[in-house]
């Protein structure tokens, strides 16, 4: 009779609990309809589509961050309103979930309004997780192929970082990381996150769960740290190593070299939120790098820092207008627009 009564009460209890769980949940979600999942589709992922490299899969159709998610014959991201292929004018961008446009919809997306403003077909061969190295194959893949005459790379701060690539890689390949995964001190300097992210990483991985499906989780984490400075600070690090610019520049000159005839190549920084919210010329300086490296290898640099600055400042806005919700690198519609503006200003003036 006790361990009846017992019983009840903790059934009682969690019913309650979970009730209390769900109303929370409901309330953020209608009260903040601006935080979106951060979840990533498996099922869109060929994992070994250029090799070595994953792609997207051909005709396929999902989900990433909440938002409907399309490719084409290709496995390109493409939208409804995508131009019809034309051969004589074809533009290519290739580069990692910030081109990609995650959280968006396709036709919000900055390569897809260039395509409406240019009037020219424009490719999105971008893919979640790409590096570096990612885009040298997929170019020797594609350039010959399609023969664009522009081929537009978006260079984020993290292409140099491997550890979100291993994990999404993991992840299309269905696997788990090999051995044990212990947390960069410098990148987590606090104990209770560093185990937490141990925890994550090797038992659990409670924080893509909660990411994809409670909106409070996210709520409640952008009190709790600044997650664009701890992006931030955490990607700055490799741009301290002396041995990433010669990574870069080694890599520019491989990108260049897979491009003949008349195309053109230009790699466009985008710079992270905290960036541009600190308006700081010593946060600048894993951009100056990106840059040095480009002079070294002879390709061209677009960095939109000074383009996004001087629209906050036109339009007396804010950095977190542009990104996703407590984003650090992520653009919203409103940032890719801001983008497209750029770019297609960039375009014309060089010809």
């Amino acid at each position: 009779m006790r361990l009846m009564k017992a019983l009840s009460t903790v059934i009682i209890n969690l019913l309650i609990f979970l009730t209390l769980v769900g109303m929370i949940e409901g309330s953020v979600r209608f009260l903040k309809p601006g935080i979106g999942p951060q979840n990533l589709d498996r099922r869109l992922f060929d994992p070994y589509k250029y090799g070595q490299t994953y792609g997207y899969k051909p005709s396929a159709k999902g989900e990433e961050f909440g938002a409907i998610f399309i490719t084409d014959e290709n496995g390109f991201r493409t939208s409804s309103r995508a131009l019809q292929r034309n051969a004589s004018g074809q533009i290519v961008v290739l580069g990692d979930s910030v081109s990609v446009g995650v959280g968006v919809e396709a036709e919000q997306t900055y390569p897809s309004l260039l395509e409406e403003k240019l009037g020219k077909k424009v490719l999105n061969a971008s893919v979640t997780g790409y590096a570096l190295v990612d885009y040298v194959r997929v170019l020797e893949s594609t350039a010959e192929k399609f023969k664009p005459e522009l081929v537009i790379i978006g260079i984020c701060l993290n292409d140099v970082a491997p550890t979100s690539q291993a994990n999404i890689v993991a992840m299309v390949q269905n696997r788990k990381v090999q051995g044990e995964t212990v947390p960069d001190e410098r990148r987590y300097p606090n104990v209770v996150v560093r185990t937490l992210r141990y925890i994550n990483d090797n038992y659990f991985d409670f924080n893509n769960f909660l990411k994809t499906y409670s909106r409070t989780y996210l709520f409640l984490k952008s009190f709790a740290a600044d997650t664009a400075r701890d992006y931030f600070s955490a990607d700055r690090l490799y741009y301290e190593d002396p041995k990433t610019i010669e990574l870069l520049t080694s890599q520019f000159v491989q990108l260049k070299r897979l491009l003949s005839g008349p195309t053109s190549l230009v790699l466009v920084i985008f710079p992270y939120e905290y960036q541009l919210r600190a308006d700081s010329l010593e946060t600048l300086e894993p951009q100056n790098i990106i840059k040095a490296a480009g002079r070294r290898a002879g390709v061209t640099i677009y960095d939109l820092y000074d383009g996004l600055t001087d629209y906050l400042k036109v339009n007396r806005a804010s950095s977190k207008s542009l990104y996703l919700f407590n984003d650090p690198m992520h653009f919203n519609a409103v940032g890719h627009r801001a983008i497209a503006e750029l770019l297609y200003g960039y375009v014309n003036r060089s010809g």
